[in-house]
């Protein structure tokens, strides 16, 4: 293939084209895309496009050069010669030639057939799409064989040497996501995660750590394996303690590994990232066997809260909203990432949507045992102011009573830190989604995680740091009950 020549992408606005296109950049000289408007349920992809577009112009400066002219061709027609579930409103099902209905017959033939016919007009030899026969549903027109053969009649049919590059044939999603961070680094990872839509029913009202969608279709599902498969196989150096270990002095945990949670009074649902559960009980959101519990809870309706005893709590936004919480005070609106509100566990809170359903952190603590205090921070901390708590100090000391949690939202961190007496550092790199828990008395550094892709800028990275202290002279409980991922990545 030459280097110099150019390519047009087939790029819908999904996680694959989008890893396509990345593919394409970083081999082409230039670059154009072209996408397609077919009634599609999840038309909303057409709106991530430009998002995607931006974002690689932003962050990725070298690569948005390279970008030529993007059109999105009107192909109605294909909704009205066909009856599917991706262009009606029909329940996702499978038919009795054991495809599923989400099956849009011809679609990506009419595709290349039409990016073979503009690419013959803008002088560019090479299409690429984001098929796949390892992690696919099934469609015959996504085969590496019926692609070659296509390949074949657009060079006969054009006189003109055609080439179909699907660089994610032989992938499964968790390669690629690895290829994504590969190419383009953690900004990539995350451009994709939040920018790109797969879902089939078009939901964008629900952050997960995978990305938006409804966590029910095919397309979720499959998006869903491969990040928790990338996750897993991320070769990351090792902790040279056991992470699995609940006695562990630092642990890591991830939202991906949480499983969800009915809240107390059934209203919500929620993910446990952390707790010190003394008792190996069925986990529900309601088990008082506990000094501290920290989570994630999705407020999808408007709705109380559960009423905890003797709790301390708070919440922080994290996705979504504004979240207007009425109280008998004053009613309390949580508009921006990052804004909280503290609590007692016993007053009656109404929630309220005002726009999209929103995600929030939720701390509790029980008042007789625990002290927290709980820091947001955005981007680089601020070396010299110390005033708040809304400010990270950059040199955290606790005694050595103290638990230190850290929760990465968006972006990447380095955590640095020392133990006890030990003047040896350790010290690991948290991407969004991940925490780590440290017990014991440590001096804690932070610092924007160093990016792997030359041209990258992170993508508003922030984080939240709670320290828990006890208010008597026993430890907190060392027995910790976390989601820990095991993939634990301590690099001196």
């Amino acid at each position: 293939m030459n280097p110099h020549a150019g390519a047009l992408v087939l790029f819908s606005g999904g996680q694959d084209s989008t890893t396509c296109l990345a593919w394409a950049l970083d081999r082409f000289e230039r670059v154009e895309t072209i996408g397609f408007d077919y009634g599609q349920r999840h038309r909303i992809e057409l709106e991530c496009r430009t998002q995607v577009l931006q974002g690689f112009r932003t962050h990725f400066p070298t690569w948005g050069a390279k970008l030529g002219e993007d059109r999105v061709l009107d192909l109605a027609v294909l909704s009205e010669i066909s009856s599917n579930a991706l262009t009606s409103q029909r329940a996702i099902e499978f038919d009795t030639n054991g495809l599923p209905n989400t099956f849009v017959p011809g679609r990506n033939l009419l595709f290349f057939t039409l990016a073979g016919a503009l690419a013959y007009r803008r002088g560019l030899s090479v299409l690429i799409g984001g098929m796949c026969e390892t992690d696919y549903s099934g469609y015959p027109d996504c085969r590496d064989d019926t692609l070659k053969a296509q390949q074949v009649t657009l060079s006969l049919g054009l006189d003109a040497r055609v080439v179909i590059e699907t660089p994610l044939m032989w992938l499964d999603k968790a390669a690629t996501w690895a290829l994504a961070a590969q190419l383009g680094g953690d900004v990539l990872v995350e451009l994709v995660r939040l920018e790109t839509h797969s879902c089939y029913l078009g939901d964008r009202s629900r952050l997960h750590a995978w990305g938006y969608g409804c966590d029910d279709c095919p397309a979720c599902a499959l998006r869903k394996a491969g990040w928790i498969g990338y996750q897993a196989n991320d070769q990351r150096p090792t902790s040279p303690t056991n992470p699995t270990n609940p006695t562990s002095p630092i642990q890591r945990f991830a939202l991906t590994a949480a499983e969800p949670e009915p809240w107390k009074n059934g209203h919500g649902v929620t993910r446990t990232l952390a707790t010190d559960r003394h008792a190996q009980s069925p986990t529900t959101a309601g088990d008082a066997d506990w000094t501290w519990r920290i989570s994630i809870a999705d407020i999808e309706t408007s709705g109380p809260f559960s009423t905890f005893e003797q709790v301390d709590r708070t919440l922080i936004l994290l996705h979504g909203g504004p979240l207007i919480l009425n109280r008998p005070s004053a009613p309390i609106v949580l508009a921006d990432p990052g804004e909280r509100i503290s609590f007692f566990g016993e007053e009656t809170l109404d929630a309220k949507i005002a726009a999209t359903p929103a995600q929030a952190l939720n701390l509790m603590t029980r008042r007789s045992r625990v002290h927290s205090t709980v820091r947001v921070i955005h981007g680089k901390p601020v070396l010299e102011s110390v005033q708040d708590d809304r400010t990270a100090r950059p040199h955290d000391n606790h005694g050595a009573s103290a638990t230190t949690v850290a929760f990465v939202v968006a972006g990447s961190y380095r955590i640095e830190w020392s133990a006890g007496d030990s003047t040896a550092k350790q010290a690991l790199i948290l991407r969004a989604g991940e925490g780590v828990i440290l017990r014991g008395a440590v001096e804690i550094e932070l610092d924007e995680a160093p990016l792997t892709s030359d041209s990258a800028i992170a993508l508003r990275p922030w984080l939240i740091l709670i320290t828990l202290e006890s208010k008597d002279d026993s430890r907190i409980d060392p027995r910790i009950d976390s989601r820990i991922d095991s993939r634990a990545s301590i690099v001196s």
